[in-house]
């Protein structure tokens, strides 16, 4: 066992994850977790757990693995361990366990996990991520882990933070049992641990605290109004040109101007500009020192908001965030959020997440990409429940707004095709270009003709 020892503590956590089955087969979630099906008539809202894998399938499905990851020996040392993991965490989670709540609809004629919520209020409401649900706005209910499902209706949306307010009758969170989430006001430091709750009490998932927590909201960070130029590679930052009706075109800079020091700070490069600039606010005042044409000169320049912007992720860069699970399509612009490493199912987005002593210290926002998850903190949570929300209506008229200006920035951030080198209105050359593809066309003719004469 001594090539099994190390090898075990470094799978034990991955594997320990109830993520781990949907790691290794992405259409199948994980082992135990349910899906809802109709029982009995179609309108009588009947629930029954339905479980996904039993042990046959799991055994024929590890078998066909053409790399398997263990030997036999020792995966049934790690499924062990992994198993009691698990069943460790239980006690914790089940105070949790008793506010989440999942929430589900019609979809394509079957009913679907949308995503999960934690109970708040009086027991009559749930906080769940609105963009999981939005199309279904008209079809919704909520299931713990007992009772038979209960409809409810949209009674306002956070729409700034992506989260809605759900509401049932009395007489529907008594038969449901619903219990309040009781919030506990607790820092979040780096590397605490947190887990995720389920409505049957068994972790949806778990991981430690990564980043603390912080703004992600661009339009509240601070900028001068310039794009760098790449290409540059001397002291300071190159800038390629100026958006208008920003602060840095009222100061008067102009592309080719160099930024070589922000308030005395030294900049030696990009990451350092954007470093300086992030202590400061946006209305900020900020004296720049500048080089233009070999001569430098301070200037003062007002700062501003940050445009909407929204995710130009390539290809490539969106497979990546895919590995491991399938994000959320909503999974940045939080004003107050604490970043895991938890690797949760992006239905599973909502509910709420305890620390080791079963404390309810925040809700999931968000699966961002494999390797992180966003969390509100139980004091942000407790905030914002004091705000005003927006109607329905409201809220999907803003998600329309939004589109349009990312929609317009994209346009407007589109580079300008380049006219091709030399000089493509000289017509005798296209002419002539074309006289040489006739002739080569002519030419591949009479070879295939000889050809097939043979």
């Amino acid at each position: 066992m001594k090539r099994c020892g190390c090898f075990l503590i470094n799978a034990l956590m991955f594997c320990a994850s109830p993520y781990a089955a949907a790691q290794r087969e992405r259409v199948a979630p994980p082992l135990g977790e349910a899906f809802f099906g109709v029982e009995g008539s179609a309108g009588d809202g009947a629930l029954k757990t339905v479980p996904v894998e039993d042990e046959e399938r799991v055994s024929a499905r590890r078998a066909r693995e053409e790399v398997p990851l263990m030997r036999p020996d020792e995966r049934r040392v790690v499924d062990a361990q992994s198993l009691a993991f698990n069943k460790a965490l239980e006690p914790i989670l089940a105070d949790a366990a008793k506010s989440t709540v999942r929430v589900w609809a019609r979809v394509k004629g079957e009913n679907r996990v949308l995503a999960y919520g934690t109970v708040v209020g009086d027991g009559t409401n749930v906080l769940t991520k609105w963009s999981e649900i939005e199309g279904h706005a008209d079809g919704l209910v909520i299931k713990g882990d007992l009772g038979e499902g209960a409809k409810a209706e949209v009674t306002g949306v956070f729409t700034d933070e992506d989260l809605a307010l759900l509401s049932v009758t009395p007489e529907a969170a008594a038969s449901e049992d619903f219990v309040p989430a009781r919030f506990h006001k607790a820092d979040l430091p780096l590397g605490r641990f947190l887990a995720a709750a389920r409505p049957d009490s068994k972790p949806g998932a778990f991981g430690v605290v990564g980043v603390l927590e912080r703004n992600l909201r661009e339009t509240d960070k601070a900028q001068l109004g310039i794009m760098a130029d790449f290409q540059y590679s001397g002291e300071g930052v190159r800038i390629a040109n100026v958006q208008p009706e920003f602060g840095a075109a009222e100061a008067g800079l102009r592309s080719g101007d160099v930024i070589l020091s922000v308030d005395e700070r030294v900049i030696s490069g990009l990451q350092e500009l954007k470093n300086a600039l992030s202590v400061k606010s946006p209305g900020d005042k900020v004296t720049l020192r500048i080089e233009t044409a070999g001569k430098e000169r301070s200037v003062e320049v007002r700062l501003s908001n940050r445009p909407v912007l929204g995710q130009f992720a390539g290809g490539r860069l969106n497979a990546m965030e895919r590995m491991g699970g399938e994000p959320n399509r909503i999974r940045d612009g939080f004003s107050r959020v604490v970043q895991s490493d938890m690797k949760i199912k992006s239905n599973q987005i909502g509910g709420p997440v305890v620390d080791l002593e079963g404390r309810v210290v925040g809700v999931t926002m968000a699966r961002a990409d494999r390797t992180r998850t966003y969390i509100m903190a139980s004091k942000a949570v407790m905030d914002l429940l004091k705000t005003e929300f927006d109607s329905v209506a409201d809220a999907k008229a803003k998600t329309v707004l939004r589109q349009t200006e990312l929609a317009e920035q994209r346009r407007a951030m589109m580079p300008t095709p380049r006219r091709a080198q030399g000089k493509p209105r000289d017509i005798e050359r296209t002419r002539r270009h074309l006289r040489d593809v006739e002739r080569l066309r002519n030419r591949a003719d009479r070879e295939l003709d000889t050809l097939g004469a043979r």
